[in-house]
Parts: C-alpha cells; sequence; structure tokens
C-alpha cells in the first residue's frame, strides 16, 4: 500500500516536471519563431533554452513510462518462457539496467562537478551543471524504481518455490 503511494507521489512529481520542461521548450521555440521571421529580431537563447529542456523532457519523461510500465520491451522471449521462466529473465534483464544506470549516474555525477562553473553559450545564467544534476536525479528514480520491481520479482519467486 505503501509502496503504490510512493509510486504515484513519484509519477505525479515526474510527470509534472516533463510537463513543465516540455511546456518551456515549446514556449521557447514559438518565442524562437515569433521573434525570428515575425519581428526579424532572433533571440539567441531560445533554441538552446528549448534544446536542454527537450532533454529534461526525454529523462522525465523516461521515468514517467518507467513507472506505468509503458517502456519498449521484447516479448518474444517472455513468449517461449512459463512464469517462473519470465521472472527470472525479468530479474536478469533488470539487475542489467541497474548496472548501466549506476554508471549513467557516476557519469552525470562527473560531468556536474566538471561543469558546476559553467555556464551555457548563450544563457549565463543556466549552469551546463543543471542539466547534469536534472538527469542524473530522474537516473537515480529509475534505478530505485528497477531496484523495487527485482525485489518485487524475487519476492514473487520465493512464493512461488514456497507454493507445494
Amino acid at each position: 500500500m505503501i509502496l503504490g503511494r510512493t509510486r504515484q507521489a513519484f509519477l505525479i512529481t515526474t510527470e509534472s516536471v516533463a510537463i513543465a520542461a516540455f511546456l518551456v521548450m515549446l514556449g521557447a521555440s514559438v518565442l524562437q519563431v515569433t521573434f525570428r521571421y515575425v519581428i526579424d529580431l532572433p533571440l539567441m537563447w531560445t533554441e538552446e533554452l528549448a534544446r536542454l529542456m527537450c532533454v529534461f523532457t526525454t529523462y522525465f519523461g523516461s521515468v514517467v513510462a518507467l513507472l506505468q510500465r509503458e517502456h519498449i520491451r521484447v516479448d518474444l522471449i517472455d513468449g517461449m518462457l512459463g512464469p517462473r521462466g519470465r521472472l527470472i529473465a525479468s530479474v536478469a534483464s533488470n539487475i542489467l539496467v541497474i548496472c548501466f544506470l549506476v554508471v549513467f549516474a557516476i557519469g552525470c555525477w562527473l560531468m556536474a562537478a566538471g561543469t558546476r562553473g559553467m555556464e551555457t553559450a548563450t544563457m549565463p545564467w543556466f549552469l551546463m551543471a543543471y542539466v547534469y544534476y536534472g538527469v542524473g536525479i530522474a537516473v537515480v528514480i529509475m534505478i530505485a524504481i528497477v531496484t523495487v520491481d527485482v525485489i518485487s520479482n524475487f519476492i514473487a519467486l520465493a512464493r512461488r518455490r514456497a507454493a507445494p
């Protein structure tokens, strides 16, 4: 019950961040087109802001897809396995995903540390480290989600073994 509420809170939070980033990206793109082609006075920062918000939209949207179990999945192997085999395959693939995400999170941390004082090219108020911190937060949330799924699958495997 608590796990379900926590998952729902993560869903609402990450979905809100993804939507906000998308709206900022959309607004920056509209500003860019309006100022460039209508007013003939291009704004230099709008393209960069839209690109960086696309990154946030992508990673926080990935968390949403993971929470809703809507990520891309090849079910060819699942069709050949029984229920126990599917659980084992799920555990194995999720452990590989966790390994990848941990390396990714370490990379985000290192990049954030390396760009802590570095401004973006056109927006001196937006540090490059913000991008890596944001992506890192999304990745850490993904690690937590997949870890909970692995634990749940281990519990399900133990129950199947204990059943007559």
